[in-house]
């Protein structure tokens, strides 16, 4: 089912929303997160990666080497986490986005009545009417003198 309007989907040149293709934008995201939560998780991977402090050496040096490596191997985690939060809430969103179309697609269609000639609409709203009066609608003549 697709929303919104344009050469495939209705009126006007406007835009067209694929709810579908959102959807399953959401689904791949989904499946990525698994697959990045699997394989390179901050915390679980941070966890795994450790070494001990003689793992570079006892001399002064290595002891620096080490906390360096602490250093970047911590910035590692948390960058590794933003970016799993970054990629839940782009799935989140997406899935949240094409909810909100799919709701407004039902509300329009509640509203929104053909009249007869199967295009224009049945009962417009007032502020609609106003809006095309005020732009439409020819300037008045009074006593036979145009408007200026």
């Amino acid at each position: 089912m697709g929303t919104g309007t344009g050469s495939s989907g209705g009126a006007g040149s406007g835009y067209r929303v694929e709810v579908e293709q959102l959807r399953a934008f959401a689904a791949q995201v989904r499946v990525l997160l698994a697959e990045f939560q699997q394989h390179a998780d901050g915390t679980r991977t941070h966890g795994q990666s450790g070494i001990g402090k003689s793992a570079f050496g006892t001399f002064a040096e290595a002891a620096d080497l080490h906390s360096r490596y602490g250093a970047m191997r911590d910035g590692l985690r948390d960058v590794l986490n933003l970016l799993q939060e970054a990629v839940d809430d782009a799935q989140k969103k997406a899935e949240l986005t094409a909810t909100n179309y799919e709701e407004q697609e039902q509300h329009t269609a509640k509203k929104l009545k053909l009249g007869d000639d199967g295009w224009s609409v049945a009962a417009p709203s007032a502020t609609s009417t106003a809006a095309y009066t005020h732009t439409v609608a020819p300037p008045r003549n009074h006593g036979g003198k145009s408007e200026q």
